[in-house]
């Protein structure tokens, strides 16, 4: 994309924090059929436009969601296998990957605390490895 800087900040969690892994389009079903609530009226057109797909939608119930888990984490992987696409929950009813980033996590507790200083990063790409460096190692 670009990027030559970026920053980074340390994450804390304690150590009872419960984050579900997405890393498919089967864990987002899995995490709708536990956790449904009904969007078709609010998502219905746009999704469709998104996928070709009619019918009923549903998202995870984030606030039920929070009272057994601390976060949700999108892998890499997840989100290349699944974002965008429609996902069956179950018959007549499907979900969309949407809004995420890749490897991105969205808490839904106050469980995470954010160090207070950021490491500024610089991307090295001189060599045969490209790779991120504290901007202090240059």
């Amino acid at each position: 994309m670009g990027w030559t800087r970026a920053a980074a900040r340390r994450v804390s969690l304690p150590p009872d924090a419960r984050v579900y892994e997405v890393d498919g389009a089967q864990a987002w079903a899995a995490l709708c059929r536990r956790f449904p609530v009904e969007v078709t009226a609010q998502k219905r057109h746009d999704w469709y436009r998104a996928t070709g797909r009619t019918g009923s939608w549903v998202v995870p119930d984030w606030a039920r969601l929070a009272d057994e888990y601390s976060g949700v984490h999108l892998t890499v992987a997840g989100y290349l296998a699944a974002a965008g696409a429609a996902i069956e929950v179950e018959a007549g009813t499907a979900s969309v990957i949407a809004g995420w980033a890749p490897d991105e996590t969205y808490w839904l507790t106050v469980t995470a605390e954010l160090g207070a200083d950021s490491v500024a990063l610089l991307l090295d790409d001189s060599g045969e490895d490209v790779a991120w460096a504290e901007e202090s190692q240059h």
